[in-house]
């Protein structure tokens, strides 16, 4: 509509100065009052076609602005979202080592458990063992003191038969 508006206000320009001039030289005021009118209506087409001009870079600037807000919530969800995933896995990483973390700490509980035990197998054993030696020296000093015991019974035996032979 712009190169017909164009056109139609060169017309029009065209056709006032046409009839502006011709009515000065014939002297028709009502002739020259046309041209005005045409020279008028030639101006107000010119600025229709601004005003037009005008209205459609506005609309193209809030179609602009629509496409750019739009943009600027979808950049601004996308944003969010990726926040959230980073939370998840943060949050999945810490619970993933917090299990790794109670996996070590049983497993160092058993160690030291195991280690315990075999401490005090290892202590029992060692008391089994000393007692079985001692054990063993008890049962020696036992025997060693049993065989002198025979030998002073034996001494004594000696004894008694040389004092009944000496009171006889």
């Amino acid at each position: 509509m712009a190169a017909e508006t164009e056109g139609s206000s060169l017309i029009e320009r065209a056709k006032g100065k046409v009839k502006g001039v011709a009515g000065s030289v014939l002297g028709d005021e009502a002739l020259q009052r046309e041209g005005e009118l045409h020279e008028e209506k030639a101006d107000a087409l010119d600025d229709a076609r601004r005003l037009e001009a005008e209205a459609d870079q506005q609309e193209q600037e809030v179609e602009l602005a629509e496409r750019e807000g739009a943009l600027e919530q979808e950049r601004a969800r996308l944003d969010a979202e990726a926040t959230a995933e980073a939370q998840e896995a943060a949050v999945e990483r810490e619970r993933r080592e917090e299990a790794a973390r109670i996996e070590a700490e049983k497993a160092q509980a058993a160690r030291t458990v195991d280690a315990q035990a075999a401490a005090q197998r290892s202590a029992a054993q060692a008391d089994e063992r000393r007692a079985e030696q001692e054990h063993a020296a008890a049962t020696q000093d036992a025997a060693s003191l049993e065989a002198a015991a025979e030998r002073a019974r034996a001494d004594a035996e000696v004894l008694d038969d040389a004092i009944d032979q000496q009171d006889k």
